[in-house]
């Protein structure tokens, strides 16, 4: 994959890539790529002394394996906190994913309170072999695009799970991607890795994500320990919690629609 990337920007749109591909549908792609986009756009416009603190993510139509308009706009600006809000649209100007992302002044000069947080619980990615999975016969998200280590859980089975992710291309082509951009793109997983059932089933639909990162994530691994609870109402949340290798960084939680599955299609959000 040398040379690859989630996406190609050309002029004021992005490109997607064959990486990008959703496990639901060869035509849309899979969320978390589109919610790094957006973090790169709130990121983008945004005072660089200031860092993503949260990013909500609201995901109103499935979005095409086609070009992308991307753009962003501080609403809210300051010197200690900073609201922007970026969209993603497609070329006939439909608003496919929005998203609100907060930002926080950083500091390392404040006395140490509150921070006596627990020992990493996953094990190091280093130690674990990466898995042999295949989640539909043309997806190439998360499984090409990302190298991915089974901290536990079993991906091939339902409920709780806990998985190191680590992008193998950039998101952009020719850019560095940030490590909040990171979280961002993985985060959107976790509904499907904590699932009650098959996508054959049962539909597990994600209308929003929302990640709340209590300091900057550091390095290239991320690592997500989801849980999801469904509800015989039809409405379910994830509830994540998010590590780099120096241990707690976060949390994430998706709202969830549940119904049974309409045909072999399954679960997701195209």
């Amino acid at each position: 994959m040398n040379g690859e990337a989630l996406y190609l920007a050309d002029g004021d749109l992005m490109m997607p890539s064959r990486l990008v591909t959703s496990p639901w549908s060869q035509t849309t792609s899979h969320g978390g790529p589109p919610s790094g986009l957006l973090a790169r756009a709130i990121q983008a416009v945004t005072r660089d002394d200031l860092r993503l603190a949260r990013l909500t993510v609201e995901f109103l139509r499935p979005v095409p394996m086609a070009p992308l308009a991307v753009t962003a706009t501080v609403i809210r600006p300051g010197t200690r906190v900073a609201l922007a809000e970026a969209e993603i649209r497609d070329t006939s100007g439909n608003v496919l994913v929005l998203a609100r992302g907060w930002s926080l002044r950083e500091r390392a000069d404040l006395p140490m309170y509150g921070t006596d947080a627990p020992p990493l619980p996953m094990p190091h990615p280093d130690t674990l072999p990466e898995p042999d999975f295949l989640i539909s016969e043309w997806a190439h998200f998360p499984v090409d695009a990302e190298d991915l280590r089974l901290a536990g859980g079993d991906l091939g089975a339902t409920g709780r799970a806990a998985v190191w992710f680590r992008l193998r291309v950039p998101l952009v082509a020719g850019e560095v991607t940030t490590p909040e951009q990171q979280v961002a793109i993985a985060a959107d997983s976790a509904n499907g890795l904590s699932r009650h059932a098959e996508t054959s089933e049962m539909l597990f639909v994600n209308t929003d994500l929302t990640v709340h990162l209590a300091r900057r994530p550091i390095g290239s691994w991320v690592g997500i320990d989801a849980t999801s609870h469904w509800f015989p109402s039809g409405r379910g949340l994830s509830d994540t919690t998010i590590h780099d290798l120096d241990g707690y960084v976060g949390r994430s939680n998706q709202t969830l629609f549940i119904d049974e599955a309409l045909g072999a299609a399954g679960g997701g959000k195209g």
